[in-house]
């Protein structure tokens, strides 16, 4: 009897730590991507910030720290911690997330004017319209650029 209660406790154990270690997934990170979302949704801002954090590190951890979730990760902190009126912390989230998709982007790609004209929204909100009117002046760029590419 001793020896299975060992051996339960053993294997009970080893399976323990073995999801204690376990490498976050795809479905893990959607999962928590979800619930924050979900906070927002209903206004409750502190938790959907909780559980961004937690979605970005797993972002992180699980495809690096400069692909294009991770960007999606970024952006919906700023956007929860900006509900919060967490200005200074959104603005440096933005810039990252800005940064990577400047880095892996083409320059005259529709999604980066798109980022573009988002991250002007929030920087007329928080005064910064000088900046605001830049991006929005570079993504009207990109889009006339894409538009006389798509007439030839």
């Amino acid at each position: 009897m001793r020896r299975i209660c060992g051996a339960v406790f053993l294997i009970v154990s080893i399976a323990a730590f073995s999801s204690l270690s376990s490498e976050p997934t795809f479905e893990e990170w959607q999962s928590l991507t979800d619930e924050a979302l979900d906070h927002y949704y209903y206004h409750r801002y502190k938790e959907a910030v909780e559980v961004a954090r937690e979605a970005l590190k797993v972002a992180i951890e699980l495809f690096g720290p400069e692909d294009l979730k991770v960007v999606g990760s970024l952006d919906n902190l700023a956007s929860y911690l900006a509900a919060t009126g967490e200005y200074e912390e959104a603005d440096e989230l933005y810039q990252r997330a800005f940064s990577i998709l400047q880095k892996k982007l083409p320059a005259d790609d529709g999604y980066l004017a798109i980022f573009m004209d988002y991250l002007a929204i929030f920087y007329e909100k928080i005064g910064r319209v000088e900046y605001a009117e830049e991006l929005r002046s570079r993504a009207r760029s990109i889009r006339l650029k894409k538009t006389k590419q798509d007439q030839k």
